[in-house]
């Protein structure tokens, strides 16, 4: 690819970039003498602040928040009893058994 080219395409990419960042909001690129046509149902409709802040509020009661916030990943939350040793120990060897896991016996 000769230098010449290779300039003809960086400059059509950087000249189209600010075309294909407008199409995500309310007003959008048009060959017209405006220049822009207004699609309002593409209009972003943003929570409000007191959401917010009450979601934020919620969020830094939560025990995991300190960690959290310093970019360590939400907790899974628990779901039911947590099973026993021996019910562990019997589902794997039963796992074994069935060929579903190696057996790590070969």
């Amino acid at each position: 690819m000769s230098h010449r080219s290779l300039l003809a395409a960086a400059f059509t990419a950087a000249a189209l970039a600010p075309l294909a960042a407008s199409a995500a909001g309310e007003f959008h690129f048009a060959p017209t003498e405006a220049g822009v046509t207004r699609y309002p149902e593409h209009l972003r409709r943003d929570p409000s602040r007191d959401r917010v802040v009450a979601e934020l509020e919620t969020a830094q009661k939560q025990p995991a928040w300190n960690t959290v916030s310093r970019g360590a990943p939400w907790p899974a939350p628990r779901a039911g009893q947590p099973a026993t040793r021996a019910a562990v120990e019997a589902e794997a060897i039963e796992a074994m058994r069935a060929g579903t896991i190696p057996s790590g016996e070969r």
